[in-house]
């Protein structure tokens, strides 16, 4: 059963402890960064069935990751070279910069030699503390649906989600993985059809990440925003930090986290091989 989620402060500490292991570093890893004022994290990367059992559920595996989370810059990659380069570029205050396109390319230039390429980059979202400005809901069921007039929200049952597979619609409210499953699901519905969908889908042991839908007749009227809000309320209640990715050229997206209270939290970058020949 996860630890209850009482304070933003205990969200911040749930959240160092996830981004460490999510980097191959030991637990309290960014905890002591902060503590010591220390501005760059490097760590080999560790084959997926070594990581740690808390760590965020990829099927696929990274040859390097790069991530900004609160002014810490923290890099891991499999091969030592591609990590000594990678420590070259961001030193100082470069790891608060990298995200733009000049710092990019001169990532992306370093990687070339080593058969590597810009694979994504990310911008997540995590709850401010307005979320905690009062007691948070004693479970998922407890919180409070809002009113919106001309729509009527409801919490989906895992046995109407079947009916949504394969609907291009709703594919970021749902996935269907099974890594990561879809286990909480808020739909709002406009004269008995669905017309919106806040999914989460249980990304770690620890977090629960928001994907939102709404179809482009009924966008403009707060379902967005409404939605994740209260999404984020019932991943909370459940003892689950929610968090909520999308591109950083997003902007429509981003004020949707925004507008439900979200903030930014951590930029992320990540390369893969464009071959199969080794960099040793």
């Amino acid at each position: 059963m996860p630890t209850p989620i009482v304070s933003y402060e205990d969200a911040l500490a749930l959240l160092n402890r996830q981004l460490s292991v999510d980097m191959c570093l030991p637990p309290a890893s960014f905890d002591l960064a902060f503590q010591h004022g220390s501005t760059l994290l490097t760590s080999q990367r560790l084959p997926l069935e070594e990581m740690d059992a808390d760590r965020r559920r990829y099927r696929d595996h990274w040859e390097l990751r790069l991530i900004n989370y609160r002014g810490l810059t923290a890099v891991s990659a499999a091969h030592p070279r591609v990590l000594d380069a990678a420590q070259a570029l961001l030193a100082g205050d470069n790891g608060n910069w990298v995200g733009d396109y000049s710092e990019l390319r001169k990532l992306n230039d370093y990687l070339t030699p080593f058969a590597l390429q810009v694979s994504s980059t990310s911008l997540f979202y995590t709850p401010g503390r307005i979320f905690w400005q009062h007691q948070p809901a004693a479970s998922a069921q407890d919180v409070k649906l809002p009113q919106i007039e001309g729509y009527e929200l409801r919490w989906l049952e895992p046995q109407e989600l079947e009916a949504f597979r394969n609907d291009e619609r709703f594919s970021n409210a749902l996935g269907f993985k099974e890594l990561r499953p879809d286990v909480q699901v808020l739909a709002a519905l406009a004269d008995g059809e669905t017309v919106a969908l806040a999914g989460a889908s249980e990304d770690s042991n620890l977090m629960q990440q928001i994907g939102i839908d709404v179809l482009p007749q009924h966008r403009g009227a707060g379902l967005a925003g409404t939605l994740v809000r209260t999404l984020a309320e019932a991943i909370i209640a459940e003892g689950f930090l929610p968090f909520y990715g999308t591109s950083p050229s997003h902007i429509i997206s981003q004020r949707v986290a925004l507008n439900a209270g979200l903030q930014p939290t951590w930029w992320e970058f990540v390369s893969t091989s464009l071959n199969e020949i080794s960099v040793d």
